[in-house]
């Protein structure tokens, strides 16, 4: 049996006061149903999409039939991360922001069923991190797209351990491609 949140649950999940939650069903943008008392009740596959749309961690609780496809962005720019997200399947969760060591971070407490690797870091060799990354246990089945500008570096992140490499800027590619590696790694891992 499916649990229904009330709207106080959501808020305290969401960081916010429970009078948002309500006025957000009130707009239509958070659907719920009502009990015979006229109490808002929200189920889960909802409560999810209010979680994401505000950027917020979905709880082990409110995760789908063995939690939600979660993939990580190893970049330093606010925009790769912008890109990936609108590129990401529904129901997918974006891990990481433009610091890399924190991605790692986040990365190291729990491996993303995928990982996109902006090819134009500054600090680091975008090669020899995909060889890291893909010698690392915890990455074995992860999937890995590289992203950048230049096409010159991607035979060479290919060759690294990326299974794609693609132009950051091909929105409709990047979506495709994002697609296809998280329903490939969740069809492996069920």
């Amino acid at each position: 049996m499916v649990k229904l949140l009330h709207a106080e649950e959501l808020a305290r999940l969401a960081g916010v006061h429970k009078s948002t939650v309500l006025l957000a069903i009130r707009r239509g943008e958070l659907r719920a149903s009502r009990t015979a008392g006229r109490s808002a009740r929200i189920a889960p596959e909802d409560a999810r999409a209010y979680l994401r749309m505000r950027e917020k961690p979905i709880p082990a609780e409110l995760e789908a039939h063995g939690g939600v496809a979660r993939v990580a962005v190893l970049t330093e720019s606010a925009d790769v991360i912008s890109l990936v997200r609108q590129a990401l399947p529904e129901g997918t969760e974006i891990v990481g922001e433009p610091d890399i060591s924190s991605t790692l971070l986040a990365i190291g407490a729990g491996a993303p069923v995928a990982l996109v690797v902006d090819l134009d870091i500054q600090f680091f060799n975008p090669a020899a991190l995909l060889r890291s990354l893909r010698a690392s246990p915890l990455l074995r089945s992860t999937r890995i797209l590289a992203v950048g500008l230049r096409d010159e570096l991607f035979s060479a992140a290919r060759s690294s351990g990326a299974e794609a490499a693609i132009e950051k800027v091909d929105q409709r590619t990047l979506s495709d491609t994002l697609r296809r590696l998280v329903a490939d790694a969740l069809e492996a891992s069920n």
